[in-house]
């Protein structure tokens, strides 16, 4: 009796996209900070850090923030003589919002874990401001700018950042799904870190404009980075799957190229990806004659499991104008000895999610 089984050949297509997947709650983090907002009434300056737009169907009742802002809780980044410095200033977080009459309502969140909305108007987006002092941002500003008489010092203010984070509840405590450009979670949201760049991780913000009072205040802006993502291979064609249940197969490269490396961060920017399966919760292989007969699968780079449809950064930091890291697949054994024979396709697509 011939027990041999033909899962010989699967056919893993790549697939590269810009746009995002569809989520009830959408949060878009600023690409950049420009340092002119202010609060009426208050001696604060900052930037709008992002902007949240709810899907009016999952009625939202409450907002938690985990860490809390709290004292010297924003970082300001800047470069001197080609090493990378920070300034810690006392920070604070604003949300604004409209109520169903109209009103629009700013609060407080520094130093708030939670906060109930009043009358909100889901048809209307909420907003999220980081400030400080504008004394203590004065202050700061003039020792980074370094002016001369025959020009502008070397000095760049390059980015901000922050640590707290959001998250959206309905009146039975229920936590809601959030997608934003910096991934799609039930986990805290980051208020800041989903835009261009900034050069200390996650949650840092490029800073873009020349800011409030830049008569007065002239300094350098660094130059931002573009990122482009490409794979070594479209189409990879896996011969033996059997090897893959011993150790990760190799299956092509993803690169990652830095445009403006050489005046972006000294190199030490980090930028985040995330690998999925459109219309599946994991990676599976589906079979090509069935689509219910599934083969599961794990993806890796550098003895690291890839997680499914999660911010991760392959690439670790410095980064060079071109970067590339190796992505493997690996199957369990037990899921091979139960497959049914056949030929097996899935497509894996990468989305650049931020720059940091």
């Amino acid at each position: 009796m011939n027990n041999t089984r033909n899962l010989s050949l699967l056919i893993v297509s790549f697939l590269l996209v810009c746009s995002p997947l569809l989520a009830v709650h959408t949060y878009h983090a600023e690409p950049a900070a420009n340092m002119t907002e202010t609060i009426p009434g208050t001696s604060l300056i900052g930037t709008l850090a992002g902007t949240l737009v709810l899907d009016p169907a999952q009625p939202v009742s409450r907002i938690s923030i985990a860490p809390q802002m709290s004292t010297t809780s924003v970082k300001m980044y800047y470069t001197y003589q080609n090493r990378l410095y920070e300034d810690s200033l006392d920070g604070y977080l604003y949300m604004d919002y409209y109520q169903t009459n109209g009103t629009r309502i700013s609060v407080n969140l520094t130093n708030k874990g939670s906060s109930n909305f009043q009358a909100l108007d889901a048809s209307r987006p909420i907003t999220f401001y980081v400030l400080v002092e504008e004394s203590a941002y004065n202050s700061f500003i003039s020792k980074v700018r370094r002016f001369f008489l025959w020009g502008l010092s070397p000095n760049k203010f390059v980015a901000m950042g922050s640590q707290p984070a959001f998250s959206l509840f309905s009146s039975s405590n229920t936590a809601y799904t959030i997608l934003s450009n910096q991934g799609e979670s039930l986990l805290p949201t980051p208020i800041v870190g989903g835009g261009l760049s900034g050069p200390a991780g996650e949650r840092t913000i490029f800073i873009g404009d020349p800011g409030v009072s830049s008569f007065l205040y002239i300094y350098n802006i660094s130059d931002e980075p573009i990122y482009t993502i490409a794979f070594a291979d479209l189409q990879v064609t896996i011969d033996q799957i059997e090897q893959a249940a011993i150790a990760p197969v190799p299956l092509t490269n993803v690169l990652l190229y830095v445009e403006n490396y050489q005046n972006t961060y000294l190199g030490e920017s980090r930028v985040n990806v995330r690998f999925y399966q459109v219309g599946y919760p994991s990676f599976r292989f589906i079979h090509s004659a069935n689509s219910s007969i599934q083969l599961p699968y794990t993806l890796w780079t550098n003895q690291t499991e890839v997680p499914y449809n999660m911010p991760f950064s392959p690439w670790p930091a410095p980064m060079t104008a071109i970067n590339e890291q190796l992505i493997s697949l690996k199957v369990d054994q037990q899921d091979i000895d139960n497959a049914i024979e056949g030929l097996y396709i899935t497509t894996i697509t990468v989305e650049i999610i931020n720059g940091i």
